[in-house]
């Protein structure tokens, strides 16, 4: 491969972190937030694609050539802000510690510096990758060079090749220029052609080659608007390519030879990053030069294996599950770990599909098999044992599945990592290492480790847990989440393990009926649409439905896709009462997608597992702390509708005696809003065991709680919620009916009087932007970096955030220790209740009929002593045959 020149784009990657991240300061007042940013950035950048040669581009102070060919060129730019200005001395400091020269030409940008290098670095047959979120650089794409623009996460870079720029935008790398001169560049003051955009520029281009052939052959242009203002403004155009055209000749005096990357210095790394006061980017320094992967991984033939394995183990040892390859993975100490085929540990000692012996089809000699299950059972039975683990919840269900004792769990790098990250997409113990301790493992078996690939993942996941225990352990005390993590979080995938095991039963029969009664709702509403739209046609395909809409049936067009006109649920909301084909098309909808996604799923997986549907749940997906539910998703299933109360029906007890038990906490969000804020009105409201919503349409209607209406009421309800999830006043009157200004006045009046809600909003507002994130009553932190967004829309995503997720994030820990105390509690006292779904507030349970008092109040005291308020907490639990039909239990079956 040839070598590879990385070029980096300073000042573009230097503003996004500013725009980006909260204003972080060090503890002497030191502005250097853009500094944390562009190190993270260069941190990743160096990880993932190590150069042999490496160089920072900056802008010079003062003015360039274009300034004086052009005297409006970036004129609209406000100055840099002081703030910003103070840290470039560290941020060229950064670059030099990361062995990135920087560079800098009078006159010229960073943009015609790069141009110069990445020009010179191919034609001498250098890979070069230009790193840069400025769209001008896109016109050095070619064979040898390509552009990444980072994002803020995995899933959102651009690599940039030809084809990609093209594929994009519609015109060839070369033609950028071309592009800008038609369509001109606001951020760089450049008018370009009016009434001349993305799309007609792309179509010029394709036709004609250039601007200049454009301009030549305007008489042949079609479209009147766009060959007036070619033929008006082709001398601008002229001037705005030639402006935005990057000089590939900058009297850049640094020669290739001054680039070469000399790696990282680890010591002076991290001296300068503790100076800084970045010390969660210590852990991210990769190691100079290549990586060798130290390491012992093997497959187990014998018992013997097994005990020589253990034998080394000098703490807790570690364990994995590939339950794909039939393997379980066990790491006795760092750098040594073995899998053992599932045929080795088979109950009955049969072989089960991809056991990996030199001869796969040949089952393992049954004493043999015997030797090592018993090995590792003995293992597994020992005392107070407890174990580190990589996806911890997998290995519970394999040893589930094996017969084999269940060990305490330690840790899981997968937890941890999204306690720390919650944010984070990818909590891989392969993305952990590497990019939370500096562990970069191959990919592969490197070079001499003789095991194939899948006894090699498995060995590598267990002996991750274990490399990444006490590392993570250090982080998650230094974050305040050790409690979350050792207390709630492990504890609690034993409990979701039983809770997917266990499943919930479903009704088959009616399950097919309401099935079979939905089918024919949808043939009707078929023959309805039709009938309507005056033409047969597939309504499920976008295409066909835009045809009907827009241009058979004249319905205003929305906003477009690449394929046509919108037909989505956003688009045909808008158009409700212009025609009657729009009503039965929503119906359409909800009717086919919960017949397919509910009643149809649903009847597949009960046949497929004895008339029971087990969900997975997702303890690492949600920022807020929530758990999900997938494979089913059973959290999902709509209540308000009355299909939706069907398919709920048709949820029961497993045998006629037993019940469904469900616990619901009333209003939990709106009680820690209480807490959190400290306002007397609500506190006094939960304190005294008021209706919350009449308490509230009194205060903001000014009447007295007898004289509430229902539909105040409900209006009171609604701006209660509003304001829990930073409803904008627009929204809230679409919700409830009311013109903008009336939402408006519902709003102001709310917080004027309730004041501590005002104080709660704007402290957590002011405190998110200082620190980054916000915490949960048990500490649990969600980060915030889009509070900086350089968008509004993404800004004031998170400042509605801000508020919300102590809220949200708080009721998701009292719940996740509720379970975490009722389940223990259930098995201590040898119930036969199940806990069975958690579905945000509520806990659903089956119970023995006879145990129904008795479980309820427990349930109810568990739930309601998870956490001590400044308000109580209150949970109300029903009981019945199925999920739908549940009553409230009374005082006397609750046995109070």
């Amino acid at each position: 491969m040839p070598d590879l020149l990385l070029i980096v784009d300073a000042n573009s990657l230097v503003h996004r972190a500013y725009h980006a991240l909260p204003p972080l300061t060090t503890s002497e007042g030191l502005p250097v937030g853009a500094v944390f940013g562009f190190t993270q950035t260069l941190l990743k950048l160096l990880q993932d694609h190590p150069p042999q040669y490496a160089v920072a581009a900056f802008d010079p102070p003062g003015d360039t050539f274009r300034h004086q060919r052009f005297a409006a060129y970036k004129a609209q730019r406000p100055p840099t802000p002081p703030d910003l200005v103070q840290q470039y001395d560290l941020v060229h400091e950064v670059a030099d510690v990361l062995g990135l020269p920087s560079v800098v030409v009078p006159g010229f940008e960073a943009d015609d510096v790069i141009a110069t290098l990445a020009t010179r670095a191919a034609a001498e047959g250098l890979e070069v990758l230009v790193v840069s979120l400025d769209r001008d650089v896109l016109q050095l794409v070619g064979d040898r060079t390509r552009v990444l623009s980072p994002g803020r996460g995995d899933q959102d870079a651009i690599l940039f090749d030809a084809a990609e720029v093209e594929r994009r935008y519609g015109y060839r790398p070369e033609q950028v220029p071309d592009a800008k001169g038609l369509i001109g560049d606001p951020s760089d003051n450049l008018p370009g052609v009016p009434g001349i955009g993305k799309k007609t520029a792309a179509e010029l281009l394709a036709a004609y080659g250039s601007l200049e052939a454009i301009l030549a052959h305007t008489a042949e242009v079609k479209a009147k608007r766009a060959r007036e203002a070619l033929e008006q403004y082709g001398a601008v155009a002229r001037e705005c390519k030639q402006l935005a055209t990057l000089d590939q000749a900058t009297p850049v005096e640094a020669r290739l030879a001054d680039l070469l990357w000399p790696g990282l210095d680890r010591e002076r790394c991290a001296e300068l990053l503790r100076r800084l006061e970045f010390t969660s980017l210590l852990s991210r320094v990769p190691r100079s030069g290549p990586t060798q992967w130290d390491a012992i991984y093997s497959v187990v033939h014998s018992a013997d294996d097994v005990r020589v394995l253990l034998g080394h183990a000098t703490g807790s040892p570690a364990l994995a599950a590939d339950e794909k390859a039939c393997l379980l993975a066990l790491a006795a100490r760092p750098g040594e770990a073995a899998a053992v085929p599932f045929a080795l540990l088979q109950s009955g000692h049969e072989a089960a599909p991809g056991d990996l012996f030199d001869a796969p089809q040949q089952a393992p000699d049954t004493a043999v098999a015997a030797a090592v299950r018993g090995a590792v059972e003995a293992w597994l039975s020992t005392p107070g044992l407890r174990v580190h683990a990589s996806a911890s919840k997998d290995v519970l269900r394999a040893l589930d599945g094996l017969q084999l004792p269940r060990p305490l769990l330690a840790s899981d790098p997968e937890v941890a990592a999204y306690l720390l990250e919650p944010h984070q997409r990818d909590h891989s113990p392969e993305t952990v290492a590497r990019e939370r301790v500096g562990l970069a493992a191959p990919g592969e078996p490197p070079e001499g480790m003789e095991v194939g690939a899948d006894v090699y993942r498995a060995c590598l996941r267990a002996d991750l847990a274990l490399r990444l225990a006490e590392p993570l352990a250090e982080q998650l005390a230094r974050d305040g989440l050790t409690h979350l993590m050792d207390e709630v979080e492990m504890p609690l995938v034993a409990i979701l393990r039983d809770m997917e095991a266990e499943g919930v039963a479903v009704d088959r029969q009616k399950l097919a009926a309401l099935g079979q009664a939905m089918g024919a709702r949808v043939a009707e509403l078929k023959d309805r649409i039709h009938a309507s739209a005056g033409t047969s046609f597939n309504i499920d395909s976008p295409k066909q439905l835009a045809a009907v809409l827009f241009e058979e049936l004249k319905l205003p067009a929305g906003r477009r896709t690449k394929t046509g006109a919108s037909t989505s649920a956003e688009v045909l909301e808008k158009l409700r009462g212009q025609h009657p084909v729009i009503e039965e098309l929503l119906e359409y909808r909800t009717f086919t997608k919960l017949k397919s996604t509910y009643v149809d799923a649903l009847s597949r997986l009960a046949e497929e597992h004895g008339g029971r549907v087990h969900t997975t749940f997702e303890q690492t997906v949600a920022a807020t702390g929530r758990l999900s539910s997938r494979d089913p998703n059973l959290q999902n299933i709509p209540i308000r509708s009355e299909w939706g109360r069907e398919i709920r029906s048709c949820f029961v007890a497993g045998t006629e005696d037993r019940r469904l038990v469900s616990a619901d906490y009333s209003q939990i969000e709106l009680r820690l809003l209480a807490h959190f804020s400290g306002d007397e009105s609500l506190l006094g409201a939960f304190r005294a065991g008021e209706d919350i919503h009449v308490r509230t349409a009194a205060e903001i209607f000014d009447v007295a709680p007898t004289a509430v209406t229902a539909e105040m009421r409900r209006r009171a309800k609604t701006v209660n919620f509003a304001v829990i999830y930073g409803m904008g006043a627009a929204s809230l009157a679409e919700e409830i009916g009311v013109t903008r200004l009336e939402a408006e006045t519902f709003i102001e009046s709310y917080f004027a009087k309730l004041p501590g809600v005002r104080r709660y909003s704007a402290a957590t507002l002011e405190g998110a932007r200082h620190d980054g994130y916000v915490t949960t009553l048990m500490g649990r932190r969600r980060a915030l970096p889009e509070l900086r967004a350089a968008e509004s829309q993404t800004r004031s995503y998170a400042e509605r955030a801000a508020v919300n997720a102590p809220l949200q994030g708080t009721a998701a820990d009292i719940i996740k220790v509720a379970m975490v105390r009722l389940a223990p509690e259930l098995r201590r006292r040898g119930s036969g209740a199940r806990l069975l779904l958690q579905v945000h507030d509520e806990l659903l349970l089956e119970v023995p009929a006879e145990e129904v008092a008795a479980v309820g109040q427990l349930v109810k005291e568990v739930m309601e002593g998870a956490c001590e308020l400044a308000v109580p907490l209150v949970v109300e639990v029903a009981a019945g045959n199925n999920w739908r039909d549940l009553q409230p239990l009374s005082a006397v079956e609750r046995g109070t």
